[in-house]
């Protein structure tokens, strides 16, 4: 059972817990809408790199709007190896 504040939940793993700041989240959110909306806007003209630019943007829209960032979870976990789980 994972603890998330003070709420126990069943099925909760530590991937839900956000581990981005509120800025980061807008700062996400945003660029990320903007770069599919360019990627949209060339997909004929350019269409690799508009396909580029919207799969990027997605997944700024997507760390954005969940407030997790996996990227971010294994860098900490590489500079801090003591707090490391083995499997």
């Amino acid at each position: 059972m994972a603890t998330i504040g003070n709420k126990e939940y069943l099925l909760a793993e530590d991937e839900c817990i956000p581990n981005i700041d509120f800025s980061e989240r807008i700062i996400s959110i945003g660029t990320g809408t903007y770069m599919i909306y360019k990627g949209v806007r060339e997909l004929f003209k350019k269409p690799l790199l508009a396909l580029g630019q919207v799969a990027i943007g997605s997944a700024l829209l997507y760390r954005g709007a969940t407030g997790t960032c996996d990227v971010k979870k294994v860098l900490e976990k590489a500079a801090h190896p003591e707090k490391a789980e083995f499997i």
